[in-house]
């Protein structure tokens, strides 16, 4: 499976208790349409990452480097759930200086963003059946998910790499025009792209 990476612009939360230092950002929301991703939209469905985010040694970096490690579920320094509004994280940022100075980009505002890592699990996507209005592309859910990684980034918007990325997975699936120069992608019927990712 392809591993993925999505960016969600959502304010975090940053309090003290003590020496402890606690953020606490959602991942990723529910019902809300992602970007153009090279050729379809995307959306996660409500429970699909519950299953990883409880069971999963999920790890918390700042800007998604391994060398700006955040917490851990493991080590209890990482706390992740689902609820209504989607997949949670709660980190008790450490006294490093990445913690530090983490803590005080959040409290000016500098960093806003969250993002996540996951791969789609064996039969956990589906195509809507009509196409989104803004933009007429496809549409894929993801109703089941491994999230691996996770936490805040300063660039919540989707990076030229992560772009990259999207137009091979587009081509993977089979989306007609996947290979097409970045914004001249064609219309796409959304029972092509149906029959790309269930086949």
């Amino acid at each position: 499976m392809t591993m993925e990476r999505r960016n969600l612009t959502a304010p975090a939360e940053v309090r003290a208790d003590g020496e402890t230092v606690t953020m606490r950002g959602y991942a990723y929301r529910f019902n809300e349409l992602s970007l153009n991703l090279g050729g379809f939209r995307e959306r996660i469905v409500p429970g699909a990452g519950a299953a990883s985010l409880r069971s999963n040694d999920v790890v918390a970096t700042f800007n998604h480097d391994n060398n700006n490690a955040l917490g851990r579920m493991s080590a209890g320094t990482l706390r992740t759930g689902e609820d209504a509004e989607g997949g949670w994280y709660e980190i008790d940022l450490p006294n490093t200086t990445v913690g530090r100075d983490l803590s005080e980009l959040l409290k000016r505002g500098d960093v806003r963003g969250s993002s996540f890592t996951f791969r789609v699990n064996d039969g956990g996507q589906r195509v809507h059946d009509d196409l989104d209005e803004e933009s007429g592309l496809p549409i894929r859910e993801i109703t089941s998910m491994d999230v691996m990684e996770l936490g805040p980034v300063l660039n919540p918007a989707y990076p030229t790499t992560d772009a990259g990325l999207m137009r091979s997975i587009a081509q993977s699936l089979g989306i007609p025009g996947a290979s097409a120069p970045h914004g001249a992608l064609p219309d796409h019927p959304a029972r092509m792209l149906a029959r790309a990712l269930l086949r």
